[in-house]
């Protein structure tokens, strides 16, 4: 009787921690963007580090250091501070999608200017996963499709 509790057990605990999802959205830009270390060079990174390491000694850090300390926290803990990443339009939102490199490929040469002066926009289907609270990992990129649209920019 343990081990079907047991058994049950574990089966709930895995199918309620699945957190992939086929995701449809359009490729979105803004001018302001948070960042990560995908194309620094290691000087760069170690600087940034250094920055990282004197905000966590602040005695009274604000919201937004601790904010930005969870940020590059999560970003290591989910094991995509240096990958390529692009904006996704949801329904519900505006996200960071995490990629990989060969799927980065496809939708890198992109351009705000060229598709808003051409009435495009580019929709992305892709298989998400969420790591933690707000990080979404493109576990595999589905399709790619030009279509004529507006393409959602923001400052």
């Amino acid at each position: 009787m343990k081990k079907i509790k047991l058994l049950i057990i574990t089966f709930i605990f895995i199918s309620c921690s699945q957190k992939d999802e086929i995701i449809e959205g359009d490729l979105a830009f803004k001018s302001v963007n948070s960042f990560n270390y995908y194309n620094l060079n290691q000087k760069t990174i170690d600087t940034w580090e250094r920055v990282l390491d004197s905000t966590r000694q602040i005695k009274n850090p604000s919201a937004n250091d601790i904010s930005v300390l969870n940020y590059f926290d999560d970003l290591k803990k989910y094991k995509v501070i240096k990958s390529p990443w692009i904006k996704l339009k949801t329904k519900k939102s505006i996200i960071n999608v995490y990629l990989k490199l060969n799927d980065y490929e496809k939708v890198k040469n992109y351009n705000s200017n060229d598709l808003i002066l051409n009435n495009r926009k580019v929709i992305l289907k892709m298989n998400i996963e969420t790591r933690g609270d707000k990080i979404y990992y493109c576990k595999e990129l589905i399709s790619v499709k030009e279509v004529d649209g507006k393409t959602y920019t923001s400052k």
